[in-house]
């Protein structure tokens, strides 16, 4: 990923003095830099994941020469211009930002002009440490909201399982599918479709897993060949089974543990209604808005900070405190918080996701590989709705058409009217070649970019104390 609006002179020094006239202290770059020594010490004592501190470096060097650049030569006059690797780091704002459009548009284009649900799968509190303690769970609790999703839809399947299970004392799915995925084995299926992605946190920033999901209210059934509406949902069915299918999927991974057990059975006492599901239904003049708003909300923080900068009311460098605040959701109240820097920053690192770990999933005709079930799912609503809707190939393109106009050099040209590579003499650029600072290897990168911090970090504090 290159960043088209920096200018040549990131050729110079690292200069963090200049950064925070341009950009202000207010800024997760500028408190990572500022407490560096702080998140070392705790990578060091092993309290800090890998992922996480190199996100944290990458975030400081973003835009810098140190990630590396790219080299654009006038065919015409021979000028120069580089221009600088930005770090696609979990914790950058901008570069976040960048590709939380990207996906937005993405899931905007292939998301079928039908009535979609919100919901929410949540999590309870007493639950919530298990998640945090082996983040490999995390993986699935999307299988765990598809499966609900899938009960639901298959109900009368679901409900055959329910009886099989209570008569023969087993867990019958697992027995007759060879997949995690219910009824992904059998045959006549309702096929769903649905977007869902992982949020680890909530407004205040504590550990709270939940999963948001858009769902098509039109469903595909296979065995009739016919679109199969879904507008109605039993909440009390979907909370319990959510409650049913998180607590039989922990069983499975941590069914030892007898404390779990006792937290089991008291959960199906205590939550008869089942587990709480968010599920708010979109008004039909809405439609169309909602759904761009829903995507934008589900997919805002799978790329970028949990919070945005402008949240950051005062960072004091000196006392090493900050005030930034959040909305309850409850009353949507304001609530001002002010803490210590290092409790805050406790509280970030925490929720960065591993390394390759996909925050968004999509499941049943929005899956990547049901071409076949989401053409036919596209002729079948327009005839339904009188309207054209675009095949999967189609879409791509359009896809394709609306992430290139999200790229660096077309938003220079729209927002300033200047195009970054166009040179003097009225020639463009042509790029000629990159440099990498670096082979690959992940330790020695990470060794490669503390040590050019640090020199920062230093040359930074030398000149506070000169200009005092």
């Amino acid at each position: 990923m290159i960043d088209l609006s920096v200018p040549s002179d990131t050729l110079g020094p690292f200069n963090f003095k200049q950064f925070v006239k341009k950009d202000g202290k207010n800024t997760f770059k500028y408190i990572f830099f500022d407490n560096y020594d702080y998140i070392i010490n705790l990578h060091d004592k092993g309290k800090l994941r890998d992922v996480s501190f190199d996100n944290v470096q990458k975030t400081i060097l973003c835009s810098s020469i140190h990630l590396g650049y790219d080299l654009f030569v006038c065919p015409n006059c021979g000028n120069e211009t580089i221009v600088a690797h930005t770090c696609s780091s979990r914790y950058c704002t901008k570069c976040g930002s960048k590709s939380s459009q990207r996906r937005a548009a993405y899931v905007s284009s292939m998301a079928f002009k039908s009535k979609h649900r919100h919901i929410v799968f949540t999590i309870p509190a007493q639950l919530r440490f298990y998640f945090i303690k082996n983040r490999s769970l995390l993986d699935g609790l999307f299988v765990v909201a598809r499966n609900t999703l899938a009960s639901l839809f298959n109900d009368r399947k679901y409900r055959r399982q329910k009886r099989l299970e209570k008569k023969k004392g087993i867990f019958y799915h697992k027995k007759s599918n060879k997949s995690q995925y219910l009824y992904k084995d059998t045959t006549d299926n309702v096929i769903f479709g649905a977007i869902a992605s992982l949020h680890t946190f909530g407004r205040p920033l504590d550990w709270n897993p939940h999963i948001h999901v858009l769902v098509c209210e039109d469903a595909y059934d296979s065995k009739d060949d016919k679109i199969k509406n879904f507008s109605y949902m039993d909440y009390k069915k979907l909370r319990q089974t959510w409650r049913y299918q998180l607590l039989s999927y922990l069983d499975r991974h941590i069914g030892n543990d007898k404390e779990f057990q006792s937290l089991k059975s008291w959960f199906y006492r205590k939550y008869e209604e089942g587990f709480y599901v968010y599920a708010p239904k979109i008004k039909d003049e809405q439609t169309k808005d909602d759904i761009e708003k829903c995507v934008q909300y589900i997919t805002r923080y799978t790329s970028r900070p949990i919070m945005a900068e402008s949240r950051i009311v005062n960072y004091d460098d000196d006392k090493k405190m900050i005030h930034w605040f959040y909305h309850r959701h409850e009353d949507n109240k304001r609530v001002d918080v002010t803490e210590s820097v290092y409790s805050f920053l406790n509280k970030v690192l925490m929720h960065c996701p591993e390394k390759n770990f996909k925050m968004v999933r999509y499941f049943g005709f929005y899956s990547n590989k049901s071409i076949k079930t989401y053409n036919r799912m596209a002729e079948l609503l327009s005839h339904k709705q009188k309207r054209v809707e675009e095949l999967k190939n189609d879409r791509r393109v359009m896809i394709e058409k609306r992430q290139k106009e999200l790229h660096f050099r077309y938003n220079m040209i729209k927002s300033f009217q200047r195009d970054p590579l166009l040179c003097e003499c009225g020639e463009t650029m042509e790029y000629k070649e990159s440099y990498e600072p670096f082979g690959g290897n992940d330790k020695n990168d990470r060794e490669y970019r503390d040590r050019k911090i640090l020199k920062a970090k230093y040359s930074y504090e030398h000149r506070k104390k000169v200009n005092k």
